[in-house]
């Protein structure tokens, strides 16, 4: 069978985020490696490609309702894969998961009020409750060795004080899996201080083969998921988004802040979200490159653990995204993007903006062509040896 993660792929002047902006927004040369943003250097599945093929042929690009079918093609993908029974009617539409998550914040919580994060997470969790002049109650995840859990005490006291939880499941960027004995916990606490759980499952459908995802929502029926088929299947650019509130009240007021924001899909945002959840082609397609990214990520890891002995990760459970502790070379992270970009030539996340605890920490898109990732190993090794950080 075809690899999906080993295709030929030339994204460099597309206007890639991820490849053409590092000249346009940081004045990067071309040699350097972009290993950031959270996108995977291939095509999406080829039915999917076809279907907005289709719809492009019809030459209609008017203003556009959410679909009857997607709504329904989401609810249907929910129940055959994560077991959570979804009426379509409870599925809102949305452009992105972060804009997702800054209108439930609005909606359902006032200036002033606590919302939980556990950091370190995706920077926006802690931006998006900022702008909104929301509180933050952080309640950081517990590294132990190279695993990271929950910390429930210091969960249960965040939540004491706080409306809203925004959890990220799979976690971005340390790659857990939550167990269903932790979500368990965590709607306990939730149901006990009556604050309203908000699960960002983006990553959900990128649970490896040896892991199983729990939609939280299986667990709670007044939770509220937020995710996208734009991770599972490369159509982030289609910002094809969508919420899942049970809770008429609740749904009623994210509507109206919807509306407020002018809230609508695009043709193309329809479109995918049906090839993508109604087209067996494309959950075969999908099911081929969770083996694959899993391969991938150990054979990394592996890597990284044979020749760069000062670096240290965890081992993600879903997705492409590599948490790496850089806390034995001796610089500071302002040192170590300089080091990275000028002498290494790799551009990776850099770990503050997840929290304090991330300082430390470099996070790594593991989505691309192996032989890129054995460069930017490679790259890595020998400007340690040079430097003598061996």
């Amino acid at each position: 069978m075809k690899s999906i993660l080993q295709q030929q792929l030339e994204r460099k002047g597309t206007n890639s985020v991820k490849w053409d902006g590092l000249e346009r927004w940081f004045r990067l040369s071309e040699d350097v490696l972009p290993l950031w943003v959270a996108d995977i250097d291939i095509r999406t599945a080829p039915s999917i490609s076809e279907a907005l093929a289709a719809k492009a042929a019809q030459g209609e690009f008017g203003y556009t309702l959410f679909a009857p079918e997607a709504q329904k093609a989401v609810s249907d993908w929910y129940g055959r894969r994560h077991d959570l029974i979804v009426d379509p009617n409870h599925v809102l539409f949305s452009s992105g998961v972060v804009p997702a998550l800054t209108h439930i914040v609005e909606a359902l919580t006032e200036v002033g009020d606590g919302v939980v994060i556990q950091s370190p997470v995706y920077p926006p969790f802690h931006e998006l409750v900022v702008g909104s002049k929301r509180q933050v109650f952080d309640a950081p995840l517990k590294k132990i060795d190279e695993h990271y859990e929950m910390d429930f005490v210091a969960l249960e006291e965040a939540m004491k004080q706080a409306k809203l939880f925004l959890l990220c499941s799979p976690h971005n960027p340390v790659g857990r899996v939550w167990t269903r004995a932790e979500l368990e916990k965590v709607v306990a606490l939730a149901n006990q201080y009556e604050v309203i759980v908000v699960a960002d499952e983006i990553h959900a459908d990128l649970t490896f083969p040896s892991h199983q995802h729990t939609a939280i929502g299986t667990l709670d029926p007044r939770v509220i998921t937020v995710s996208a088929p734009s991770k599972a299947f490369n159509i982030a650019g289609l910002f094809a988004s969508y919420i899942i509130c049970p809770v008429d009240e609740w749904r009623k007021q994210i509507t109206k802040v919807q509306n407020k924001h002018h809230v609508l899909p695009t043709p193309f945002a329809n479109t995918a979200i049906i090839a993508a959840y109604t087209d067996s082609r494309a959950e075969r397609w999908l099911d081929q490159l969770r083996e694959e990214l899993e391969q991938q990520m150990n054979d990394v890891i592996d890597s990284i653990e044979s020749n760069l002995p000062m670096l240290h990760t965890t081992r993600p459970e879903a997705s492409y995204l590599l948490w790496i502790d850089f806390s034995e070379l001796p610089m500071s992270a302002e040192e170590r993007k300089s080091w990275l970009h000028q002498d290494v030539r790799i551009f990776l996340s850099p770990g503050g903006p997840f929290g304090p605890q991330g300082e430390a920490f470099e996070r790594m898109n593991i989505g691309t062509r192996r032989e890129l990732l054995d460069e930017a190993i490679q790259r890595l090794s020998a400007q340690m040896e040079r430097k003598a950080f061996v």
